[in-house]
């Protein structure tokens, strides 16, 4: 009698447990159905490409589901994003944050074609982004360009050199319009304005902390003149650094 009611109890007991898991199961199909996508942090993607490369992935009309996939980074990302954190307002709406990859410059290539320090073409638009150096000098078969994969250049390690620029620009709070490399990758050159920079191929780092403080003096001794300024063979011995203002006959030549 006690084994039968014993039984009789395991199997309540079952009968319950399945009820409570399919509850559950239903609550997560149906109690939390996306209905909205929130992005905030994007800059250089709008809103709706991000909610439409979300949406790709068929089970994300699932926010449980979402939430999971970003959470243990197993969704694939656009080129030009670092990263997707995703949390739940509710149960039906998701909070998308962005962080997008740094981009080191853009090269002419169907509008503008931007990369990132390691030279992986990550985003082509017609927006320009503020703060991110046109890039002069780069030599690649045009034809073999694919977003996600690295610029076809002659040689790669200009992408370290360009990298080691930018990261020395930040540090300076510097913005150059243009950055020039000669085909060899050898010099790189600066372009504040009118303002031309030899930067050199070396010694970035205390080469580009001279750029601030002189660009201001250059507004108070030459407004509004165009010319170079000399710091390819500067390094902390030097005395001085040379300014040479464009003539009237250079700037017609």
């Amino acid at each position: 009698m006690k084994r039968k009611k014993r039984k009789k109890n395991i199997g309540k007991m079952i009968l319950i447990l399945i009820l409570t898991v399919a509850v559950l199961v239903l609550i997560c199909i149906f109690g939390f159905r996306t209905r909205k996508i929130q992005v905030s942090g994007n800059v250089y993607y709008g809103e709706g490409t991000i909610t439409n490369w979300i949406e790709k992935d068929p089970l994300s009309v699932n926010s449980l589901y979402l939430l999971g996939k970003y959470t243990f980074d197993k969704g694939e990302l656009p080129s030009g994003v670092e990263s997707l954190k995703v949390s739940l307002k509710n149960p039906w709406t998701v909070a998308v944050t962005v962080v997008e990859k740094s981009m080191l410059g853009y090269v002419d290539y169907e509008a503008m074609l931007y990369f990132d320090e390691q030279g992986i073409a990550t985003l082509r638009s017609a927006k320009q982004i503020e703060g991110v150096p046109y890039i002069e000098g780069l030599s690649f078969d045009t034809a073999e360009v694919e977003i996600g994969k690295v610029l076809p250049v002659e040689d790669d390690a200009i992408f370290e050199k360009l990298a080691e620029t930018s990261r020395y620009l930040r540090k300076n709070a510097l913005s150059p319009e243009r950055i020039v490399c000669n085909t060899d990758g050898s010099d790189v050159v600066l372009y504040f304005g009118a303002v031309e920079v030899l930067l050199g191929n070396e010694k970035y780092e205390e080469r580009l902390a001279q750029v601030g403080p002189i660009l201001e003096e250059l507004k108070k001794k030459y407004p509004d003149t165009a010319g170079t300024l000399h710091l390819e063979n500067f390094d902390s011995s030097s005395a001085s650094i040379r300014f040479t203002p464009q003539t009237a006959e250079q700037t017609a030549d």
